[in-house]
């Protein structure tokens, strides 16, 4: 067993893990594949008798409902096609590893790297990366502990396709803020922090979709090797297409006192769909616990909580934020079904800079996508909500950048302690 608090490992603590003791990480695409495969077995040999079974609970019996059974056969197809694009993936693709430029990477600093593949070079082929930093920990007790992730920070780049030995060279880099946490090579505990590099690309035949586990810590180095003139070019690619999504978020017009732009309502439709799903089963077994058991107690929570969940799916569906110039003002008004609920004002002159502002997550396995707000800061600190529902850390920025354009606000930076004092003042409002 490894000593973690030996000398080597308190100077570079990335070492005490076996998979991070060079630049070259890989991924843990094989490892899902055999994973795949096992869980398909598994499942299907489990329920693989049960199609006899309910033929002879149908025809001789007449139990028709045990026709729900045949589910059970249906999700092991499903999951030996599951298996089988795993593998197909990986044969397609090999290993393609991530050599990481600075080693490890840094906080502070650059996570970069080259990932080179084996698929012929395209130069319409389009991979996108989403760096994370995720919180691992343990939740619930006995029989019901289970481990769970939540997303910390976020960000998304397009790489950099160019040829190489095996096909394709995939160049990136990250600009990673200060004071997020880093890796810990072990992860033993129950609660524990990482970082994931995802990697995806939807092509003719099977998609690429690797993700990493690569050690990031706070030595704020950048990257050395990388071509400045190649980053580049992925970062104004990467402009362009957060600058469409944002209007897609978004209504422009012009009002009769200026610009005006609206995030309008029933842009939260899947979320609020999905919120007032989940609200009411959570509810209705609140009122099933009072009710029908008579456990008012278990009931008043799970119904509570049911109630505020399918409250909160209604709000994401109904609500709407305008911005509008209004002479010398900026006025952001929230209405919900087209009622005005809240008012700020704010005027052009005391703005000094743009706020940004984790506020939900989603999670899809391993998959996390994580959204932010942009607020309006004025001389005194109060902040207005100027945008929201932006995709990670590039796109809020791209926003804030876009906002700032459409309604003439300059962000006042005056010294270098001042923007570090507002990067520390963005990191810690968005946490």
């Amino acid at each position: 067993k490894k000593d973690f608090s030996s000398p080597e490992f308190r100077e570079k603590p990335w070492l005490a893990n076996d998979k991070w003791q060079s630049a070259l990480v890989r991924s843990s695409s094989k490892i899902a594949m055999y994973v795949a495969w096992g869980f398909a077995a598994f499942w299907n040999l489990i329920s693989a008798y049960l199609p006899f079974v309910i033929y002879e609970e149908v025809t001789e019996k007449g139990n028709m409902p045990a026709l729900l059974g045949l589910l059970f056969p249906v999700i092991g197809v499903g999951l030996l096609f599951w298996a089988m694009r795993r593998t197909l993936e990986w044969r397609r693709f090999g290993a393609a590893p991530v050599t990481l430029d600075p080693f490890p990477g840094s906080i502070g600093g650059h996570v970069g790297g080259m990932i080179d593949i084996n698929l012929p070079f395209d130069s319409t082929a389009q991979f996108s990366l989403t760096l994370s930093n995720l919180h691992s920990y343990v939740s619930g007790s006995g029989k019901n502990r289970s481990r769970k992730e939540s997303a910390v920070w976020q960000d998304t780049q397009v790489a950099h396709v160019s040829s190489g030995s095996k096909g394709s060279i995939l160049s990136f880099r990250f600009d990673v803020p200060e004071q997020l946490a880093e890796s810990e090579a072990d992860q033993s505990d129950d609660e524990y922090y990482l970082w994931r590099l995802n990697v995806k690309a939807e092509l003719d035949g099977v998609d690429f979709d690797r993700d990493y586990e690569i050690p990031v810590y706070a030595t704020s180095e950048h990257s050395s090797r990388l071509s400045e003139f190649s980053i580049n070019q992925a970062k104004t690619e990467q402009r362009q297409i957060d600058v469409e999504a944002i209007e897609s978020l978004v209504n422009l017009g012009h009002g009769a006192t200026g610009r005006s732009m609206e995030f309008p309502m029933g842009r939260n439709l899947v979320s609020g769909v999905g919120g007032l799903l989940f609200g009411a089963v959570f509810a209705g077994t609140g009122w099933f616990l009072t009710v029908s058991e008579g456990h008012w107690f278990m009931g008043l929570i799970f119904g509570g909580v049911g109630s505020l969940i399918f409250l909160f799916g209604l709000y994401f569906m109904l609500n709407s934020l305008e911005i509008t110039q209004d002479g010398g003002n900026i006025r952001a008004v929230r209405r919900i079904i087209g009622l005005k609920v809240k008012e700020r004002v704010m005027h052009r002159s005391a703005f000094v800079r743009f706020d940004t502002k984790q506020t939900s997550t989603t999670q899809s396995g391993g998959k996390h996508v994580v959204s932010y707000s942009v607020s309006a800061v004025d001389s005194n600190g109060q902040k207005m909500v100027v945008g929201e529902g932006f995709k990670g850390a590039s796109q809020a920025n791209a926003a804030a950048e876009f906002i700032g354009e459409k309604f003439g606000l300059r962000e006042q930076r005056h010294s270098t302690a001042t923007d570090a004092s507002n990067d520390s003042s963005n990191f810690l409002t968005a946490n």
